[in-house]
């Protein structure tokens, strides 16, 4: 029988191998993606806004689509119904101020046919597909609206509400454009997916909808490898999207009311380090569209702080977020009365709260490494039905 020192001794020699492998580098990236043609469904606000920027800032034509097209679109994804912030006007004004060319489509990832036409019209127009990011979500105020009921007290909608546009939609999306791209033998298909699929957020059909979007990306990385074409999901962690930002989303705990346990007020990280902007994913995103090996990564789940601190990359606050699997971020948020003793941190109760970084973020950004914690070893801490 393997005793305790043994199985540490091995957990502590995959630690230190699993961080010895450098697998992104800016010496594999392109220069640019002049010429390249991407589309980012869900592109008006958020995470698939930042990733428009990104690819914008490499040259790209980048398609943004959504629901709201400008100010006069109808608009009343909000929580309570209020108008959400952000049109696929806005987000194509930055894409260009950024260096690339932008075009706003009114697309509605939940018709089919509407999603399968406009796929085909890119085609039409510019003769390829070179990235596919699909990032439409539809739930973003529906989820903290229902946050605390069991599933079974819900609504018999409440999986269309959370995976119709997400799920189905990705899927659909992928098709459409995998027609296209396997003919060109080449393109990048990319699920924004979340920790969700591993470990408890929100509720059962979040957690459902993102572990598939990570199962879909392996299965069809399979179905895609003759023809060139890769396929990931991506994981952005704690990002300070407009939301998160006044507070939309409420809290993260581990069983979102159900039962006590710690919470984590997401509105509270946005000033620190801890958060990634939406510009940090998608100047990863990028960099990883650029990369001559990313073919290696097919099928993979990958975290957009790992890519940056391979390729070097840095947000607009000039910081670098470590991934939510690293020893710096892990020790950020268990050790939060130390940091507060640093005046990095304030704890109030159990909610995490974080204040602007000041001088004394040498304490944890100079001095623990930026090590990373194995997949494996969050799938055991998270008691992951993936093992």
């Amino acid at each position: 029988m393997v005793g305790w020192r043994s199985l540490l001794l091995v957990v502590f020699f995959a630690f230190i191998a699993y961080n010895l492998q450098t697998p992104f580098s800016n010496a594999n990236l392109e220069p640019s993606l002049v010429g390249k043609v991407a589309i980012v469904t869900g592109g008006s606000r958020g995470i698939g806004k930042g990733i428009a920027i990104g690819l914008g800032e490499t040259g790209a034509t980048v398609y943004v689509t959504g629901r709201t097209v400008s100010s006069n679109s109808t608009n009343t994804g909000g929580p309570g119904g209020v108008p959400q912030a952000g049109t696929l006007e806005e987000t194509c004004a930055e894409v260009v101020k950024a260096g690339g060319k932008c075009i706003a489509a009114g697309v509605d990832s939940g018709n089919d046919e509407q999603l399968r036409e406009f796929i085909d019209q890119v085609v039409r127009d510019h003769g390829r597909i070179d990235v596919l990011v699909n990032n439409a979500f539809s739930a973003v105020s529906w989820l903290p609206k229902h946050a605390g009921k069991p599933f079974w007290e819900k609504g018999a909608d409440a999986w269309d509400q959370v995976n119709h546009v997400g799920l189905r939609s990705h899927y659909l999306a992928s098709v459409f454009a995998a027609r296209h791209m396997t003919n060109a033998k080449s393109g990048l298909i990319i699920n924004v997916g979340s920790f969700g699929g591993l470990n408890y957020i929100f509720d059962v059909a979040y957690g459902i909808g993102k572990a598939a979007m990570d199962r879909m990306a392996a299965d069809m990385a399979i179905e895609l490898a003759t023809d060139n074409v890769t396929m990931i999901s991506l994981w952005p962690g704690i990002v300070a999207t407009e939301n998160i930002q006044d507070g939309a989303l409420g809290g993260i705990s581990e069983r979102r009311g159900l039962a006590p346990g710690p919470e984590f007020d997401t509105a509270a990280l946005v000033q620190s380090p801890l958060a990634e902007t939406p510009l940090f994913v998608g100047r990863a995103v990028s960099a990883f569209a650029r990369d001559r090996t990313k073919f290696d990564f097919t099928g993979k789940v990958l975290l957009p702080a790992t890519m940056a601190a391979g390729y070097g990359i840095i947000d607009e606050r000039g910081l670098r977020t470590p991934p939510f699997n690293s020893v710096k971020f892990l020790a950020a948020a268990a050790l939060k009365s130390t940091l507060q003793d640093q005046g990095l941190f304030a704890a109030s109760t159990e909610l995490f709260k974080a204040v602007k970084p000041t001088a004394n973020m040498e304490l944890l950004w100079k001095k623990l490494p930026d090590l990373t914690v194995p997949q494996s070893i969050l799938k055991l801490a998270a008691a992951s039905p993936n093992l």
